[in-house]
């Protein structure tokens, strides 16, 4: 099983939370293990400490809350 099927869950209660969490938590780090949605955290380091303390070598979701109209941009260049 790779970790896409591992994480199901966890992903499906992130789309399932995420219009309302965008309200009032842009930006935040979301944990979430199983269906239980463990806390919000202001950076992934954090997020990822809480989440290797709780369970350990297990697996767990982290998601960032993003705008719904998030667009990234990227540059490719030569210098000259």
């Amino acid at each position: 099983m790779n970790m896409s099927e591992r994480l199901v869950v966890e992903r499906q209660v992130f789309d399932d939370h995420i219009e309302e969490w965008r309200a009032s938590l842009t930006g935040k780090f979301v944990l979430i293990h199983g269906k239980e949605v463990v806390g919000f955290y202001d950076s992934i380091e954090e997020a990822f400490i809480q989440g290797s303390k709780r369970y350990g070598m297990a697996d767990f979701f982290i998601e960032q809350i993003l705008p719904a109209e998030t667009v990234n941009v990227s540059f490719i260049g030569q210098v000259a």
